[in-house]
């Protein structure tokens, strides 16, 4: 029970961290993440008793439950060692089994913030997937907020609920079997989304039903890989009156600093046109002068350089490429839209009187023309 470590961010302060729940020893039946090199992270629930087989060797899981988090952990025989971390959403998002694909932190992240959500937020989202994105909402608004969850997979729907309650994310999440093309969102009464996010198939169909649930000037986020069903959303949008429409890809490029041993060709010592002319290598290496007379037998002249660091940056190549567009726009006033509605109808109102007038008038002229003759 409680605050789960799950909902953690990992970065506080250990008394604060104590404070809301965490302790610094995993326990029985908790989940921990364990990093065992280039890049690869597994969960575990540990229960005493149980022994984790790894290329790296066996781990006794009562081993592992005495142990603070963050620290490396040897196998029996000290072949091999693991590191164990405490959970985070962000953990969770890379070392999760995949029942469908998943959001990543970088467009987590980017949803978070254009939808300018909070603690305390109540967010509403569809489908539920492997619980990534879930998973981040719910450390972001618990432990007063709430993320109402809908998929229309219904195993799916099982099995992330049982991890979400084993997270000890229960009271903070709920998760629901729905078809929201159909049956829009249910809310309980009086009850209305700060954020809404739709991961769905056709997000487009979904649209009217997220406008109901939406607070005034609440946003949405419709997270689709294809440029066409942006197309088709952005239409959807317009029609059903939301405002602030925009579409984001967010691509990242990691860069890493380097040392680089250079020789630097020192040209005080020597005239560059005479090196060229006799075939001195300019980067300071040896290098066969290439006209020699008989019998030279190929020496070799000593080019001066003096040898310095150079940092220097390189990119990498891209470790993923594109993933989705984000689609953001902003739910309008609903005293605005009944302007909107009153000003349309005087508007229609006032083009058929016109239209009511100019007939009158015409008949009126024609009257008039036959008396004329």
């Amino acid at each position: 029970g409680g605050w789960s470590s799950m909902l953690h961010t990992g970065c506080r302060s250990g008394r604060e961290e104590r404070r809301n729940g965490a302790t610094e020893f995993p326990e029985s039946g908790d989940l921990v993440i364990l990093y065992t090199g280039n890049g690869n992270l597994q969960p575990v629930y540990l229960e005493s008793g149980k022994v984790l087989n790894t290329k790296h060797g066996s781990f006794p899981h009562d081993e592992l439950i005495s142990t603070k988090y963050g620290s490396k952990v040897y196998s029996k025989g000290r072949g091999g060692f693991v590191m164990m971390m405490r959970p985070t959403a962000e953990l969770w998002t890379d070392a999760l089994p995949h029942r469908t694909q998943i959001i990543y932190n970088t467009d987590i992240s980017t949803i978070i913030f254009h939808l300018q959500l909070k603690p305390g937020s109540v967010v509403v989202e569809s489908g539920t997937g492997s619980g990534s994105m879930t998973t981040s909402l719910a450390r972001l608004v618990g432990p007063k907020g709430h993320v109402y969850s809908f998929d229309f997979h219904e195993q799916r729907v099982k099995q992330a609920t049982k991890e979400f309650e084993a997270h000890g994310m229960k009271h903070v999440v709920t998760c629901k079997h729905a078809d929201v093309y159909e049956k829009g969102f249910d809310l309980p009464d009086g009850v209305f989304a700060d954020g809404v996010l739709l991961d769905l198939p056709n997000p487009w169909l979904a649209v009217k039903h997220a406008k109901d649930i939406l607070r005034d000037r609440a946003g949405l986020c419709s997270f689709s890989p294809c440029i066409e069903q942006v197309q088709k959303t952005c239409e959807a949008l317009r029609t059903h009156g939301f405002s602030d429409i925009k579409t984001l890809e967010v691509l990242v490029r990691h860069w890493d600093m380097q040392k680089y041993q250079l020789d630097i060709p020192r040209f005080d010592l020597h005239d560059p046109t005479e090196m060229m002319s006799r075939g001195v290598h300019a980067l300071g290496k040896k290098r066969k002068m290439p006209e020699m007379q008989e019998g030279e037998g190929g020496e070799e002249e000593p080019f001066s350089a003096s040898r310095k660091s150079l940092s220097a940056c390189k990119n990498r190549e891209m470790e993923r490429g594109h993933t989705s567009f984000l689609t953001f726009a902003r739910r309008e006033l609903r005293d605005l839209e009944g302007w909107k509605r009153k000003a349309t109808a005087k508007s229609t109102e006032g083009e058929e009187e016109e239209k009511e007038e100019g007939k009158a008038e015409g008949v009126g002229q024609e009257e008039g023309g036959g008396d004329e003759k």
